[in-house]
């Protein structure tokens, strides 16, 4: 009856490291699997992203076309400009007479006109506010509007080019004044053939004297 030989230990040990070996390549493959999954993914993802990229930068771009830009602002509405304000030269002030001579029993009558010799109209106040009278003889002063005024006004007007505009006639009852004697009695302005001389003027702009003779 022959006897089973049993393996010796040599072949134990190369079958040991035979099954090792095999073991190692088994797990090396399921590492590289899942590697290679997991990267698949990340590049379907990164291509979905550079997919969105584009059509943000159209929308961008159409908003652009179409101004429809938050930042965007109208730009500023002109302001309406109107008649320059009148001033010499353009501007004439004369000073306005009824008559160059007056008997004792009459009192003259003082006015003025403001003329716009300019080639556009201008705007002015012309009020009594800003209207003097100055009534003198040679370097003495006799009467003066605004001493004793009461109630000035303004009023603005718009003279057109070429025109001219005349105030309504003021009295001057042959009396001197000055700013002590408002309400009280006046010396009388000297007559029997006397000159005087009165100059207006309006908003400072004076006019050129004016002769008459009291007599």
């Amino acid at each position: 009856m022959s006897s089973t030989r049993r393996p010796s230990k040599a072949v134990y040990r190369r079958r040991r490291l035979a099954l090792l070996i095999l073991c190692v390549l088994v797990i090396g493959l399921l590492i590289w699997g899942v590697s290679s999954l997991v990267g698949a993914g990340g590049d379907e993802q990164g291509g979905a992203s550079a997919s969105v990229s584009p059509s943000a930068a159209a929308s961008e771009s159409a908003s652009a076309e179409t101004g429809e830009s938050p930042a965007a602002t109208p730009p500023p509405t002109p302001t309406p400009t109107g008649p320059a304000e009148c001033a010499a030269p353009e501007l004439v002030v004369s000073a306005v007479l009824d008559a160059t001579s007056y008997a004792p029993d009459v009192q003259p009558q003082l006015s003025l006109s403001i003329a716009n010799t300019g080639a556009e109209p201008c705007v002015m106040n012309v009020g009594t506010a800003v209207q003097v009278y100055t009534i003198s003889s040679g370097a003495d002063v006799i009467w003066v509007s605004s001493h004793c005024q009461t109630d000035p006004a303004d009023e603005i007007v718009t003279i057109g080019a070429g025109q001219s505009i005349t105030a309504p006639p003021i009295s001057w009852v042959r009396e001197r004044s000055s700013l002590d004697t408002c309400g009280t009695d006046r010396a009388d302005a000297v007559a029997g053939g006397a000159y005087y001389q009165l100059v207006v003027s309006v908003n400072g702009i004076a006019s050129q004297p004016a002769t008459f003779v009291l007599d």
